[in-house]
C-alpha cells in the first residue's frame, strides 16, 4: 500500500468564516490537453470569507479533468470569456483566486473515451501516484467504477487538511458526510466541479399533455409531501394510449404515447428517492440492510411503473436508438421522462412546455424527498502523494467558496432556471431537487454494486424474483463491507 502521506509544509491559514446558507456520447479522441491559466481579472469582496495572506509565487496548480462526458458542465478553467453567464462566473473566479493567492491554474482535460474505457483516466492518475511524479494535485474522476483506488491507498484524507473547513455550505456537506468512512474522506463534492449537480435525477413532465388529458399538474403533490409512487403510477397510467396503433410496440413512425420514458439506471435513483439505505451507518458502526420490508415494498411499486405493458413505459439510455429516451420525450411520445438535471437543456428547443419534479417518496409517511446524484459523477480527489497539502488546501478552498458564492448562482438561476425551465412551478421544485441532493454510498464504493445492477435487470424484465436476489446478495454485500472496513483500517 501507498504511503498516504508525504512531508507537508505546513502554512498558517486564519478565516472568518459565517455561515451563508446517462445517457453517453462517445468521443474518439482521447488525448490529454493542458491549458495553463495566465490572466488576473478584476477582484470582488465577499465579507463572508478571508483570503490568508499567502503568495504561491506562481505556482501551477495542476488539475485533471474529463473534458466532456455526458453533456455535462465540466470546465474547471476556461481560457477566454464567452458571453455566456456561467462560463463567465468560472473564468472569473479562477482569475480571481488566481492573483488573490499567487499561483495559475493548469487544468489537463481528458476527452471521455467511452463507457466500457472510463477508468482510463482512473489508471492514468493512479500511475501518476505510483510514480509520485507530481503531475496532478488533484483529479475529478469517477471513483464508482474503480473503487480500489480508495481501498488500496492512492488518494489523501482530505478530513485530514485544517484548510478545508468541508463543514461549511460551499462544500457539498450531505454528499460529503454520506462518503465520509471512518472519519476519512478521500473523495468529495463541491461546485467548483458542477458535474454532481448535472446528474442529480429529476422528473420531466409534459404540461400541455397534462392539459389535454385534464390532469392536475402534481406540484401540489410535491408540496403536500403527497407526491407518491402510487400517485406517480396513477398519472403513468392515465397518459398510456394507443392512439391508433396496434400495439404499444414502439415505432419511430407510430402514434402510442407512453406514460414514461425511461433511463433505467433511474431504477437505482427511484430506490434512493423511496429511503432506502442499503448499509447504515451510525455510532455503533455499519449494518447491511438490504432485507427490509422497505425495500420490498419499493420494489413491488416500481415493477408496474416501468412495466413495458399497456404503454406504461418505453425507452432506451443509447442514443442511437430510436426509443432514446430523451427523443421520445421531445418528440411527445411520453408523459413523463426520468432523466438527469442537465438533461433539461438538451430539449431547450423543445415546442412544448415542460415541467420539472423530484422523483416520488414511497409513501406520505416519508418525511422528505430524496435526489440522487448518480454514482457515476466525476469527484474531487488528492493524491496520496500530495506534496503539500496546505497550499492544496488553501486553493481549494478559496475556488469552492467563490464557485458557491458566484458560480453556483449562475448555474441554477440562469443556465437552468431561464434557459432549461419554463415556469415558476418548475423552479420551485429545482429549490427541493438541489436542498435534496444525496448520494448513495454503498453504490460509491462499489458495496451493492452487484445487487443494484440484478434489481435493475428484475424490474426491467418485469419480473418478481426480488426475494432471491436479496438473499443470494446479503452476503456478498456483507463480505464487500467487511473487506471495505478491513482495508480502510490498516
Amino acid at each position: 500500500m501507498i504511503a498516504k502521506f508525504k512531508s507537508a509544509l505546513v502554512l498558517v491559514l486564519v478565516l472568518s468564516l459565517i455561515s451563508p446558507c446517462v445517457s453517453c456520447g462517445d468521443n474518439e479522441d482521447t488525448s490529454p490537453i493542458t491549458t495553463t491559466s495566465q490572466e488576473s481579472e478584476s477582484e470582488t469582496t465577499s465579507d463572508e470569507y478571508s483570503y490568508p495572506d499567502v503568495d504561491f509565487e506562481g505556482y501551477e496548480f495542476k488539475i485533471l479533468n474529463y473534458s466532456d462526458m455526458w453533456g455535462c458542465y465540466m470546465d474547471i478553467d476556461l481560457d477566454e470569456q464567452s458571453g455566456e453567464r456561467l462560463d463567465d462566473a468560472v473564468y472569473n473566479r479562477n482569475r480571481m483566486v488566481e492573483d488573490k493567492l499567487g499561483f495559475e491554474i493548469a487544468e489537463t482535460k481528458f476527452a471521455y473515451p467511452g463507457w466500457s474505457e472510463i477508468t482510463q483516466i482512473i489508471d492514468m492518475y493512479t500511475n501518476s501516484i505510483m510514480a509520485d511524479d507530481g503531475i496532478y494535485d488533484c483529479a475529478y474522476i469517477p471513483v464508482s467504477f474503480k473503487p480500489a483506488i480508495i481501498t488500496e491507498g492512492y488518494l489523501y484524507d482530505m478530513n485530514s487538511i485544517p484548510e478545508l473547513h468541508l463543514d461549511q455550505p460551499w462544500w457539498d456537506k450531505s454528499i460529503n458526510d454520506a462518503m465520509t468512512i471512518n472519519g476519512k474522506l478521500y473523495t468529495a463534492s463541491s461546485p467548483l466541479h458542477l458535474m454532481s449537480f448535472d446528474m442529480s435525477w429529476v422528473l420531466l413532465f409534459n404540461q400541455d399533455m397534462m392539459d389535454d388529458l385534464k390532469l392536475e399538474y402534481p406540484y401540489q403533490l410535491v408540496r403536500d409531501g403527497d407526491w407518491t409512487l402510487d400517485k406517480f403510477y396513477e398519472y403513468l397510467t392515465k397518459a398510456a394510449s394507443l392512439n391508433g396503433d396496434s400495439s404499444f410496440t414502439y415505432s419511430p413512425d407510430g402514434s402510442a404515447v407512453y406514460g414514461l420514458a425511461v433511463h433505467h439506471d433511474s431504477i437505482r435513483g427511484m430506490i434512493f428517492a423511496s429511503d432506502n439505505e442499503m448499509i447504515i451507518k451510525n455510532n455503533s458502526g455499519y449494518n447491511v440492510n438490504i432485507e427490509t420490508e422497505r425495500l420490498y415494498t419499493t420494489l413491488d411499486k416500481l415493477l408496474p411503473i416501468y412495466s413495458t405493458a399497456d404503454g406504461i413505459s418505453n425507452g432506451s439510455s443509447d442514443g442511437t436508438q430510436n426509443n432514446y429516451y430523451m427523443t421520445m420525450f421531445r418528440n411527445n411520445r411520453s408523459l413523463f421522462v426520468t432523466c438527469e438535471l442537465m438533461s433539461s437543456l438538451s430539449i431547450r428547443d423543445m415546442e412544448d412546455t415542460f415541467g420539472l419534479l423530484p422523483f416520488p417518496k414511497l409513501d406520505e409517511n416519508q418525511e422528505n424527498y430524496r435526489t440522487e446524484v448518480n454514482s457515476s459523477s466525476c469527484l474531487l480527489t488528492l493524491p496520496a502523494t500530495l506534496d503539500n497539502p496546505s497550499r492544496a488546501g488553501i486553493i481549494l478552498e478559496a475556488l469552492t467558496y467563490e464557485s458557491y458564492a458566484n458560480v453556483l448562482p449562475a448555474y441554477y438561476d440562469i443556465t437552468l432556471s431561464q434557459k432549461g425551465l419554463r415556469n415558476e412551478e418548475s423552479i420551485e421544485m429545482l429549490n427541493i431537487v438541489r436542498d435534496t441532493r444525496d448520494i448513495d454510498f454503498a453504490l460509491m464504493f462499489g458495496l451493492t454494486t452487484d445487487l443494484s445492477n440484478a434489481l435493475k435487470s428484475m424490474i426491467t424484465a418485469g419480473q418478481n424474483n426480488a426475494a432471491s436476489i436479496i438473499a443470494e446478495q446479503s452476503t456478498v454485500v456483507q463480505n464487500n463491507l467487511d473487506k471495505l472496513i478491513e482495508t480502510l483500517n490498516q
